[in-house]
């Protein structure tokens, strides 16, 4: 478990697209099935999350805890009320894949995996920062539109999507 300090935030930008590994929080805070109920509330609170991945001796996600864990369910340990076998993606899949993942299923997260391993965690509010932060930019007349996977064409000129590029948006905008 890593304190909140040591929790990073990288935006890589990966030419023609975003994946989940661009955007993903690397530094995640865990627990292990053995925890007790206790510990994991004091995590959520003290760390200002609403969940975490559980994590077995090889850092393998055996289930996820939530705030709603906590305050719904029986138990005595982060095993008894956390969601086993939780959905995982891995740091390859595109951003609008997971967006549709996480909004279609009323997911707030998910774990990212690499060879089993966690590596990471995307959350709605990753996808919503890297909205804030980039658009698409028109290769023919330089428009520029928001969002989580190029535009098919251009809402200006109406050049195909593939000739867009992924740019940092004006601060502010």
């Amino acid at each position: 478990m890593l304190p909140v300090d040591q929790r990073e935030e990288i935006v890589v930008l990966i030419a023609g697209g975003s994946t989940v590994g661009a955007v993903m929080t690397r530094a995640v805070i865990t627990t292990s099935p053995e925890a007790t109920v206790e510990e994991v509330a004091e995590l959520l609170s003290r760390h200002h999350i609403t969940g975490m991945p559980v994590i077995d001796d090889h850092q393998r996600v055996v289930g996820v805890v939530s705030e709603m864990d906590v305050v719904t369910k029986p138990g005595r340990v982060a095993g008894d009320i956390m969601t086993p076998d939780p959905s995982m993606v891995g740091e390859e899949m595109p951003l609008h894949e997971v967006a549709d993942l996480l909004m279609g299923r009323r997911i707030r997260r998910l774990p990212v995996v690499r060879h089993g391993k966690l590596v990471g965690l995307i959350s709605r509010t990753d996808l919503v920062l890297f909205f804030a932060r980039h658009q698409w930019a028109c290769g023919g007349c330089g428009a520029t539109q928001r969002g989580l996977r190029p535009p098919p064409t251009c809402p200006a000129c109406g050049r195909p999507g593939p000739d867009f590029s992924l740019e940092d948006a004006p601060h502010g905008m």
